[in-house]
């Protein structure tokens, strides 16, 4: 493939070895998110395939943007999911030629395409009255085309010019895939004139699309502005928002990696922007798409609603033939509050109504008395142990910076729930508003999800205390602990944001009465008289990756973890080993088998009573055990509880 004889016949990715302690963990994040990009790209392309409403210019060009992404991430994320599970960084001399081609021929296709894109929305809102004329199907088939073409070209172009230099020295790429600029440091000789032919051709090829997209959005968004009624800027603007934003997240980490000095590269900083470009906007696109875009929200629900309606119209027309379920099912979809807010009969859902243990009036006082007592204990019990730790410098490690962040989160937890359970029980209001049900589900997903993470954390932290004690403090210093903390707070709330949306974006006409003690995602679902299929497969797919990546961290870390325990030689080595992480391992088993039987489960074996049972258990009672756990077992945690409580003591001259 050139004209020089290559004397490296295979490279080696860097990647991310820096950070040996976050390996597990990134590999998780990356599968997860991998995972959400190939089901959400594949269910768009789908929708759209299977919906004839949405076999117009605009939705055949993201049809193309769907397929783009699936394959774009295909070329990297594979072979760097090995690497990080196999610790394996090789790649031939060829294998790298090919990850680059097609790495860059999908990427420059994408630029010509999201230029494509905003023409046809420049069409759309600028000349409504010829779009069908103009955006013929011969014209969006022409430029899909020419969108590949140059990038097959490019990517051909480029793969070829920057594997005819020679490699004869060092053969470590300080990048995860193989990409143009690491590999232009590694050539011999000088790669000056190479340089500044591949900017030539990122210029040409990736900022003449972008001022090609920017020109259709000044004519847009000009045409927008002269319109008279502020209903038709709003309705111009929603078909062009969606393609706005994916161009903003693609564009603004490509050019910011291509198209500056030199000077500036920082090789962390790269691979850092590179994850975002090629992981997290495929991840992010299909989800633009559906939840900003109501005809593809429609067809997603509609689509979903045919394969249940034989479930939901069993007893009407299904009986009779396939055609008439698929009509009554497009009828309950046109019909729904998802087009225009309301409900069947004409009136908005204000507020919903709790029944929880409403069929226990018997114990009413009983109960009320009983949870009262549980929330003070968890209250009192965890805050103890925030106290603890804030008071004793011998805690200020990462073991307990974690169990801090845990505590809290077992305070905020139930007082999520608790305290409108508390309240209901002794006036007897069952009632909760809309926005109050939103909040409620929000922020208990929220800190369910945190918890999830955290739990995984607090492994990896007892992994590296154990297998790697010499390094334990280098490799889990005060910024890694931080940033993992940080970490796991912002998945949750995000995690927590998507479930809440695709779950009140619902139409609620069937009853408002919610048969549980607080807003959950089951029982809300229950009340929706649109299919809820879409909504649960985001739970089992979005909330099952993250969920289950999160847990195979745990898992992965404890086999680590007892194999070098069973290594110990001494039994009362092995005793202490095991002691630093029995009360994590108590937790994490009382959190998941809760967690994961409520909410990965199909919906069909949901059972009211059962339901309530199980969060009770989890919602409730572990955030009270979870303290008295660490303190009963953990020494350290006793002894500092001991000498704070005899510090407040001695304070307030309890003893003489």
């Amino acid at each position: 493939m050139g004209n020089h004889s290559s004397l490296v016949s295979e490279f080696i990715f860097v990647g991310f070895s820096g950070l040996p302690q976050l390996r597990m963990l990134l590999f998780a994040l990356v599968l997860s998110m991998y995972t959400v990009s190939l089901a959400g790209n594949s269910i768009i392309t789908t929708v759209i395939k299977l919906n004839p409403a949405l076999h117009t210019p605009m939705y055949f060009f993201l049809t193309n943007l769907s397929l783009l992404e699936i394959c774009y991430t295909t070329a990297i994320v594979p072979k760097m999911l090995a690497n990080l599970l196999l610790e394996n960084g090789r790649i031939s001399l060829w294998g790298c030629a090919t990850q680059m081609y097609f790495f860059t021929l999908f990427g420059i296709t994408e630029c010509c395409l999201l230029a494509a894109m905003a023409y046809d929305r420049y069409v759309a809102i600028c000349n409504p009255l010829r779009y069908s004329v103009v955006m013929n199907r011969g014209v969006c088939a022409q430029l899909s085309v020419a969108s590949w073409l140059v990038g097959v070209m490019v990517g051909l172009g480029q793969t070829n010019y920057v594997f005819s230099l020679t490699y004869c020295g060092p053969n470590r790429i300080n990048h995860f895939f193989c990409d143009i600029p690491p590999l232009l440091t590694l050539a011999c000789g000088d790669t000056s004139m190479n340089v500044v032919a591949v900017y030539m051709v990122a210029v040409l090829f990736i900022t003449a699309p972008f001022l090609l997209i920017l020109t259709s959005y000044v004519y847009i968004i000009t045409s927008i502005l002269r319109m008279p009624s502020a209903e038709g800027r709003r309705k111009a603007f929603s078909t062009c928002s969606s393609h706005l934003i994916v161009v903003s997240l693609f564009y603004g980490s490509g050019i910011v990696t291509y198209l500056r000095p030199k000077s500036s590269y920082s090789a962390s900083s790269d691979k850092l922007l590179a994850l975002f470009y090629t992981v997290v906007t495929s991840m992010l696109n299909p989800i633009i798409y559906s939840l900003r875009n109501k005809e593809v929200k429609v067809a997603l629900m509609r689509t979903m609603g045919r394969k249940l309606c034989c479930v939901e119209c069993k007893k009407y027309v299904c009986s009779i033939q396939h055609v008439s379920c698929v009509s009554y099912a497009s009828k309950l979809f046109q019909e729904s509050s998802f087009l225009n807010g309301e409900i069947g009969n004409g009136t908005l859902v204000t507020e919903f109504i709790l029944t929880g243990l409403s069929d226990l009036p018997a114990v009413r006082f009983s109960l009320f008395a009983a949870f009262l007592l549980i929330y003070l204990v968890t209250l009192i019990g965890n805050g103890a142990i925030l106290l603890a730790i804030a008071a004793d410098s011998h805690l200020h490690n990462p073991m307990y910076f974690f169990l801090s962040n845990l505590s809290l989160l077992d305070i905020c937890c139930p007082t999520a729930t608790v305290p409108k359970m508390l309240e209901s029980l002794l006036s007897e209001s069952n009632t909760i508003s809309f926005v109050g049900c939103v909040l409620q589900l929000y922020f208990l997903i929220a800190l369910a999800g945190t918890e999830v993470f955290l739990l995984a954390v607090m492994a990896y932290d007892r992994y590296v205390a154990i297998c790697n004690p010499l390094r334990y403090t280098v490799i889990m210093s005060k910024k890694l602990c931080l940033q993992m903390a940080a970490g796991t707070w912002v998945t949750g709330f995000l995690n927590s944001l998507l479930h809440t949306v695709m779950t009140f974006t619902l139409p609620f006409c069937r009853s408002s009465r919610v048969n549980q003690y607080y807003c959950d995602i089951p029982p809300v679902l229950a009340l929706s008289c649109a299919s809820t299929y879409m909504a649960e497969m985001v739970v089992f797919i979005v909330g099952g990756i993250l969920g289950v990546g999160a847990f195979l961290v745990t898992l992965v870390s404890y086999i680590h973890i007892i194999s070098t325990i069973l290594r110990i030689h001494s039994s009362e080595g092995k005793r202490k080993a095991f002691s630093t992480c029995a009360s994590h391992l108590m937790v994490v088993g009382l959190f998941y088998g809760t967690i994961l039987f409520t909410y990965l489960r199909p919906s069909s074996s949901h059972h009211p009573d059962q339901d309530r049972l199980v969060s009770m258990l989890y919602g409730v009672i572990t955030p009270m055990l979870n303290p008295l756990i660490y303190s009963l077992r953990n020494k350290e945690v006793k002894g500092a509880l001991k000498r704070v409580i005899v510090h407040k003591c001695l304070k307030s001259k309890c003893v003489a």
